[in-house]
């Protein structure tokens, strides 16, 4: 089952900047890469910390962990860098006018 959610206006993420969303109990994680934008679980699965406290690395399309410096694919979240060893969920987003859209599948 799935449903579209309004997560805030595009201009609340600018261009290499990472925020946190709590949806249906789920963290979020929304980045944006150039004007491209992308979404994907919001823990590390390392130390469980907050992927929003760390940055996204817009030459490796990577969301990396400020605590552990794990990294995760942006598009596929697969790990990238140790100790990451566990994909994170991706979710569908989109740019709808002002508005950013994540389809939430559960």
């Amino acid at each position: 089952m799935s449903t579209d959610v309004v997560l805030c206006p595009v201009s609340e993420i600018p261009d290499g900047a990472v925020k946190h969303f709590e949806i249906m109990g789920y963290d979020i994680a929304a980045a944006n890469v150039g004007g491209s934008f992308f979404a994907l679980d919001a823990m590390c699965t390392y130390q469980w910390a907050d992927l929003t406290e760390g940055h996204v690395d817009k030459e490796r399309m990577v969301l990396v962990c400020s605590q552990c410096k794990g990294s995760w694919d942006l598009k596929t979240g697969q790990p990238k860098d140790p100790p990451a060893q566990f994909p994170l969920t991706v979710y569908e987003i989109a740019a709808v006018g002002e508005d950013l859209i994540l389809t939430f599948t559960y």
